[in-house]
C-alpha cells in the first residue's frame, strides 16, 4: 500500500480582526498487509502553519511560521463493509521536529527561530471507497490525538484531542489487498 493524505485548514477567529491562521499537512506512508486485513509501515509527516500575534508595542501582527518534518509508523486494521466500501481504524507515532520562526515588527528587525522536538500519537478513523481493484479514495473523520512538543527542559507543549469535525482525503495505491475485486 503506497499512499498519502492531505489536510488543510484556514481559519480566521474574531479576535482583534486578526488575520486568517493557516495549516497544512501531509501524510506519506508505505505499507505492508500482513494479512487480508492489517497493513504496517514507514510514515512520513510533513507539517506547515502561519499564525500571528499581536504585538503590544507596535499594536500590529507578527507573524508566526512553523515547519516541521516528522517519521514513524502506522497500523491500519481494515473491515469490509461491501466489496467497494471499507472501514478501518489506523494508528500513528511519529517523531521528527518543528521549526518556529518568530518575525516581529518592531523599530528593528528581530526574528527567533526555536527547534523543537515533536512526538504525537493518533488513531484515525476512516472509510475507503475503490473504485478500481487498487486504487482506493480514504476520507478520514476526525481523530483522536496526542502530542508533545519540548524546547528544552522549561518549554515543553502537551496537547490532547478528540474531534470528529476534521476530515481529511487521501489517495493509496493497493498491492495485495483482497476483496476489492
Amino acid at each position: 500500500m503506497i499512499g498519502t493524505d492531505f489536510s488543510v485548514s484556514s481559519y480566521t477567529t474574531s479576535v482583534n480582526n486578526e488575520p486568517p491562521i493557516t495549516t497544512i499537512t501531509g501524510n506519506f506512508h508505505f505499507g505492508f498487509f500482513t494479512s487480508e486485513s492489517f497493513a504496517v509501515g514507514p510514515i512520513l509527516n510533513v507539517l506547515y502553519n502561519r499564525n500571528y500575534n499581536i504585538n503590544p508595542v507596535t499594536n500590529t501582527f507578527d507573524e508566526i511560521s512553523i515547519t516541521g518534518l516528522s517519521g514513524g509508523l502506522f497500523a491500519r486494521k481494515f473491515f469490509k463493509i461491501s466489496d467497494k466500501f471499507f472501514f478501518s481504524l489506523e494508528g500513528r507515532g511519529l517523531i521528527g521536529y518543528a521549526q518556529r520562526s518568530n518575525d516581529s515588527r518592531l523599530n528593528f528587525a528581530f526574528q527567533s527561530d526555536d527547534r523543537v522536538t515533536r512526538f504525537d500519537i493518533s488513531i484515525l478513523p476512516a472509510f475507503t471507497f475503490f473504485p478500481s481493484e487498487r486504487w482506493g479514495i480514504d476520507a478520514r473523520l476526525g481523530q483522536i490525538y496526542y502530542g508533545s512538543n519540548a524546547a528544552n527542559y522549561f518549554q515543553d507543549f502537551k496537547e490532547f484531542r478528540f474531534n470528529l469535525g476534521r476530515v481529511s482525503l487521501g489517495f493509496n495505491y493497493y498491492f495485495g489487498i483482497k476483496g476489492t475485486e
